[in-house]
């Protein structure tokens, strides 16, 4: 059947406005018509665009199609053929009035393990409708699309979970560290393999509670905070280097090297083993190698990885053996921080990380200029966030308390003294006795020095104004204050034991006398260092602090435990809620950057996979994993592996 032409239309409207003329309701008739033709000028229209649309579908089909199959490595064709048989055998003219495809345009980059085909064309469809009241005949568009099969330039960063959990079975007589040492080590197998073009590099960031650096690592940033060590200022804890980056940069991928981010105190500030009644040897202080404040290499001596390196950052590399040597050393402890492990991910694959990769792996062939440019056509950026739990809270020091001068001394002999003083800092504040138990401790002997392992569990009072410190002839008092136990300066022993309790505090330290003829033993002077915050927990426990430093003096406003530790510490990053809202800003702020994120959840709680889940990329069944034992999980990194190099549609 014909269309109708506009003059047609025309003329049947003349003639029916001549018709109602005389007629009283013909009003109302013509506005009935105007209607009716509305309605069907506009329902035409529609037509004539789902008409075009359908066509417009079936040749991107055809397209997609055949630009895949002219992209697989194994295509003897040129893909120019390849195409063209495509558009013969889907015949997408058969049977169509008035549509017009044109023949496809074929471009194609083919390398050393990379095939990349670009196709085009593009469909005329002719109006029924539009041209009534348009001079538009026809609907046209352009159909693009692109596939490509290999490794070409991928920047991939595994972001491990290594906590505690990670030490509890996951099935086939494995735990779940060993089964993520496999895993790992296939993924890296199977990437390097089918990287023809040597194009893929590999980073490792292992998190607990937070992320250890390599010093160098650290070097690169503009850090504040950084520890004493032996006396020297900014030297850094050995091989301990946790970055706590700002919570308002969470909304970004990038930390720029030039932005002031503080360091972690290497503390042990969540364990308590000490009491206030006795005094405690300083043994339950925390060597650095135990602290829980930051990942740190806590392996027994003796198996098979231990060394300086376990569990630290490792950068980007094209060399697989470096990256299965970092993961088959992985061990797990600490908590779960999965925003702190995103944060540093992040950090390092985006292009602000270049200045570090120049410093230092500018010797390293094939890495310079990454990280790539963000959004970047030619390469692709992958991490890989994986957790077998959810975020849970954990306890750090406070930025005031990180470093600089405390009013902690260290005794040559390994003991410790607190000063009260007039302006003192953290609870010191001129609050020390002038009396103890019946002793005057005047203020002009500047007594303001308090050292625990001076003070006697118990105390007998003075009676007589002649009785010298130490030998009161009162009643035996459980914890009074002890006046041997203030001295003027870090100089101690002050004086002999008392004798007032069975296992004598303040017993001088001796050596044998040698040359001597009397064979007396000589005392031994012992002098003290002022500490700067950063060794003090280097050496101490918060709890130990609290409890023997504080607690035990009895000054005024030192009783309260609570009040005592909640000045030095706090909750890293708040709560719960806050980190799960921090890593998924970070997590969308990766995804705008261009950054592509396969999530796994291994044998995760639930709130555990909601939040991979949400950070994955999508489509969701492509990036996210749900794996429930050491078996699926290793099925999960070889599905990622083959994803990388896989053919696919790329535009």
């Amino acid at each position: 059947m014909s269309q109708p032409t506009s003059a047609l239309v025309l003329y049947r409207f003349r003639n029916s406005i001549v018709r109602f003329r005389d007629d009283e309701s013909g009003v109302m008739s013509l506005l009935v018509l105007f209607l009716f033709l509305a309605m069907i000028t506009f329902g035409g229209i529609a037509i004539d665009v789902m008409r075009f649309e359908t066509r417009r579908v079936a040749m991107q089909q055809t397209l997609d199609r055949a630009a895949l199959a002219a992209a697989s490595l194994t295509q003897t064709r040129t893909p120019q053929q390849v195409v063209d048989d495509y558009f013969l055998k889907a015949d997408l003219e058969s049977g169509l009035f008035m549509v017009d495809f044109s023949d496809p345009v074929v471009e194609s980059v083919t390398d050393a393990g990379l095939r990349r085909v670009t196709a085009s064309a593009k469909v005329q469809s002719a109006n029924f409708f539009m041209g009534i009241f348009s001079p538009r005949d026809f609907l046209e568009g352009p159909t693009t699309t692109e596939a490509a099969q290999g490794v070409s330039q991928i920047e991939v960063m595994l972001v491990l979970d290594i906590t505690g959990s990670m030490n509890e079975s996951a099935g086939n007589g494995k735990t779940k560290i060993q089964a993520l040492r496999d895993a790992s080590r296939d993924f890296v197998t199977i990437v390097k393999a089918n990287d023809k073009k040597d194009g893929v590099s590999i980073g490792v960031v292992p998190y607990a509670a937070q992320v250890n650096m390599p010093a160098t690592l650290r070097a690169q940033f503009n850090v504040l905070n950084l520890s004493s060590w032996g006396g020297l200022a900014d030297q850094g804890v050995p091989d301990i280097n946790c970055i706590e980056f700002p919570t308002a940069g969470y909304n970004s991928a990038a930390v720029a090297v030039t932005t002031p981010v503080r360091m972690a105190a290497v503390a042990d500030s969540n364990s308590g083993t000490t009491t206030t009644t006795n005094f405690v040897s300083v043994a339950s202080g925390a060597p650095v190698n135990t602290s829980r404040a930051c990942t740190t290499n806590a392996e027994t001596a003796g198996t098979a990885w231990v060394d300086a390196d376990v569990n630290k950052v490792l950068l980007p590399t094209k060399d697989p053996a470096k990256v299965i040597e970092k993961t088959d050393r992985l061990t797990a402890q600490g908590n779960t921080y999965i925003a702190v492990g995103m944060r540093v991910g992040t950090a390092l694959l985006d292009e602000a990380a270049r200045p570090i990769y120049t410093n230092l792996l500018g010797g390293e062939p094939g890495m310079a200029g990454r990280p790539a440019d963000n959004n970047s056509i030619q390469t692709r950026k992958i991490i890989i966030l994986m957790t077998d739990g959810s975020h849970v809270t954990n306890n750090h020091i406070v930025d005031a308390f990180k470093s600089g001068p405390s009013p902690i001394w260290r005794g040559t002999d390994g003991n410790f003294a607190i000063s009260y003083t007039t302006g003192g800092q953290a609870l010191t504040d001129g609050a020390r006795p002038t009396t103890c138990s019946g002793f005057p401790i005047p203020a002009s002997a500047n007594r303001f020095y308090f050292l625990p392992h001076m003070k006697d569990n118990a105390e007998t009072a003075r009676v007589v104004a002649t009785e010298a410190e130490g030998f009161g002839t009162g009643a035996l008092v459980a914890g009074a204050c002890d006046p041997n136990a203030w001295i003027a300066a870090p100089t101690w022993p002050q004086t002999v034991a008392d004798g007032a309790d069975a296992d004598n505090e303040r017993d001088l330290v001796t050596v044998p006398d040698g040359p001597d003829a009397d064979t007396l033993p000589d005392l031994v002077m012992i002098t003290a260092t002022q500490l700067d915050w950063s060794e003090v927990w280097r050496y101490l426990r918060v709890s130990w602090v609290a409890r023997q430093l504080y607690m035990r003096s009895g000054v005024v406003g030192t009783n309260n435990y609570n009040t005592i530790m909640n000045q030095f510490r706090t909750t890293y990053l708040s709560n719960v809620p806050n980190m799960n809202v921090l890593l998924q800003l970070n997590c969308t702020a990766a995804r705008d950057a261009g950054m592509e994120i396969y999530g796994i959840a291994f044998a995760a709680p639930i709130e555990g996979q909601t939040q991979i889940n949400g950070c994955s990329s999508s489509p969701k069944e492509n990036y996210y994993f749900n794996a429930t034992d050491g078996d699926k999980l290793l099925a999960a990194f070889k599905a990622i592996a083959t994803d990388i190099s896989e053919l696919r549609l790329t535009q």
